[in-house]
């Protein structure tokens, strides 16, 4: 070199230190202030923000939500052990028409099944 450097005070200033890929530890001078080098988070505005915003109840898995949910989950399990204990074929259900020829179910336009012994 044709000229003198002064490199005394880059030399001692504290390194990096984070860990590599290859697993060895950082050459690169560490920030002012600050224990990493730019690259591994030194840097202002590197880092997580101030406060735990992570935290933060989105509306999904706020209690009035979870509650909501539980007491649908209830009545819909009370519904289907209040249908699965109605008998099967109840009177109410297939009950004769004005006509006394055909009958069909309430709600739908189709007759009964030819299946059943509903003649008498």
């Amino acid at each position: 070199m044709s000229h003198a450097r002064n490199t005394d005070p880059m030399r001692a200033s504290p390194r990096c230190g984070a860990q590599t890929r290859s697993g060895e530890t950082c050459r690169a001078p560490a920030l002012r202030g600050k224990a990493r080098c730019r690259m591994h988070g030194g840097a202002w505005g590197s880092g997580a923000p101030f406060g735990n915003g992570n935290a933060r109840k989105h509306g999904f898995f706020t209690r009035e939500a979870v509650d909501e949910r539980k007491l649908v989950r209830t009545v819909l399990i009370e519904a289907e052990d209040f249908l699965r204990k109605l008998p099967a074929g109840s009177e109410a259900i297939c009950s004769p028409s004005e006509s006394g020829t055909r009958r069909t179910l309430p709600g739908t336009d189709s007759a009964p099944s030819r299946l059943t012994n509903d003649r008498k």
